[in-house]
């Protein structure tokens, strides 16, 4: 399977309500523009609503972390790309930029940490093979992608190895 070299893109109308006393898009919009594009990550390793809803897994955000760059003013939609920058058995590290579709100008970017979950247990679970195999993929891809303009290395997966009375996640 050939991944593209590209973020993953989902444009999202501005809905009014977004819109606060200031007449700038509020800043909880910004995650719901990002969620679309992240649910579009997802799928695209397979992970979409038919098997959410068959194996009654999904991913919950554990960590996000929103930088505001500029505001949206006047734009009439906002553009989140998606791209997976990391990934373990049981976590993914999603990294999304949130610009004014209108004018191309970068609004804010987002690091997501989610946690892959089974519903009837309520527990943390791990990722299916072949989704593992399309992270790996995705991650590779990804990869070659240009840096992001604004990026921050302090947000990653936290690696437990070696502190007493933990395992990984």
């Amino acid at each position: 399977m050939s991944r593209p070299l590209e973020p993953i893109t989902v444009i999202s109308p501005i809905d009014p309500s977004w819109r606060d006393y200031n007449g700038h898009v509020n800043y909880a919009a910004y995650a719901m523009a990002a969620d679309p594009a992240i649910d579009a990550l997802y799928a695209a390793a397979g992970l979409d609503s038919a098997y959410r809803k068959a194996a009654e897994r999904s991913d919950y955000v554990v960590e996000s972390r929103f930088f505001y760059i500029k505001e949206i003013r006047h734009g009439q939609q906002m553009e989140a790309r998606s791209r997976l920058i990391d990934f373990d058995n049981k976590r993914t590290h999603i990294f999304c930029e949130i610009c004014d579709h209108d004018s191309g100008e970068l609004s804010a970017v987002a690091h997501i940490i989610s946690l892959h979950v089974d519903s009837r247990q309520a527990r943390s679970a791990q990722f299916e093979a072949f989704a593992m195999r399309a992270f790996a993929e995705l991650k590779a891809a990804h990869g070659q992608l240009p840096p992001p303009a604004v990026f921050d290395d302090t947000v990653s997966i936290a690696r437990r190895v070696g502190r007493p009375g933990s395992s990984p996640a």
